[in-house]
This record gives structure tokens, sequence and C-alpha cells, in this order.
């Protein structure tokens, strides 16, 4: 809407411009009068581009998908960790859908006694981003392997010749995925893991 404001304003500005540049060539004697009119063309042109420039930066930072600088995700981050129930959070991205909406998806990691509250813990999530002004958020929720073991076995299918074979899964250090991956996603996975030897 901004856009559409400077776009509306800009224009008056450059008729005036021009009526104006039209009169002083008209009413006025002498060879210096012609400079009126590329005079104010260089005006208008100056105030074109220092209209648009912060329009185009701005729609720029919104298709590169980037966080709002006013929004530290390591705050956040360390927000949701304080909740009750929650162990750890990654994968967390936050983004501008346009000018005035954010938007957010991140892995939570909870603690699998509390996996059956995760409903309560998302609305406390939620409460958390939207003081952030991020209204709108997609929470993957992920239970941490018991910790008694070290780590936690299981079959995945991995691109290579070892595809089938057992996966010894590292702890979690608050940057690894504990939903495994299909077969699908190879390379793309997020989460690390260690041929069992």
């Amino acid at each position: 809407m901004f856009g559409v404001f400077v776009h509306v304003v800009g224009d008056a500005i450059n008729n005036i411009g021009v009526i104006a540049s039209a009169l002083i060539i008209w009413k006025a004697h002498g060879e210096a009068r012609f400079y009126a009119d590329p005079a104010i063309g260089v005006f208008i042109s100056v105030m074109i581009f220092l209209t648009a420039w912060p329009l185009t930066r701005n729609s720029g930072r919104i298709l590169l998908q980037t966080a709002p600088s006013e929004i530290v995700p390591d705050d956040i981050k360390h927000d949701i960790e304080m909740i009750p129930g929650i162990e750890s959070v990654h994968e967390l991205h936050i983004w501008r859908l346009d000018q005035r909406k954010s938007i957010a998806t991140a892995h939570v990691v909870v603690d699998g006694r509390t996996v059956k509250s995760f409903a309560d813990k998302a609305k406390v999530i939620m409460e958390c981003l939207h003081a952030y002004g991020i209204h709108s958020a997609t929470l993957q929720p992920e239970v941490r392997p018991d910790r008694s073991e070290p780590e936690s076995l299981s079959t995945s299918v991995s691109v290579g010749s070892d595809a089938g074979a057992p996966t010894r899964r590292r702890p979690d250090n608050g940057s690894n995925c504990h939903m495994l991956c299909g077969s699908q996603c190879g390379g793309m996975r997020c989460c690390t893991s260690i041929q069992a030897s």
C-alpha cells in the first residue's frame, strides 16, 4: 500500500514539475530558460530513484525470505527452550510473507512423556512467537530418544552402497533431527548419522 501511495504522490509532483518547467520556458526570457526542462527532469529522476530504492530493497528482502531485521532468532529459540517440557529447538526459520506478516517453522524436541500434551505446548510457543510479531508458524514435534542410551539404533535407508544398513544416531546437541527421513531425502536431510560398525 505504501508503494501505491508513493507512486501517486510521485506522479503528482512529476506533473507539477513539468508544468513549472513549461511556465519557466514560456514566461522567462534568455537562453538560460531552456535549462529548466533538463534541471526538472534530473530532479524528477533523483526523486523517483530515492523513493523506489527503499521499496525495491524491502521487496527484495521479502523475495529472498530474509528474517525481519527487528527479530533475533537466537532470542526466540532461547525463549522457546525456557518453556517447561521443551528440550531444544532447531531448524528455526523465520521470514516475511509480506511487509507486515512474518511466519516461522521450527523443529521442537520434547521429552517422550510430554509428547501427548504437545498441543498445549504449541499454544505457549505460539504465544511466544506472537510476542515477537510472528503470527503464523508450523511446528514439528520430535521426541528425544531415551537418555539412558547414549546412541539409539535405527534402520534408515541412506544413499550409497550401505543402503538399509543399521545406522547409529548421535545424541542430540540441539542441531540434529530425531525424526528419520524417508529414502527420498537422501543427502538433503538435516540429520547426521554414523554407520554402525
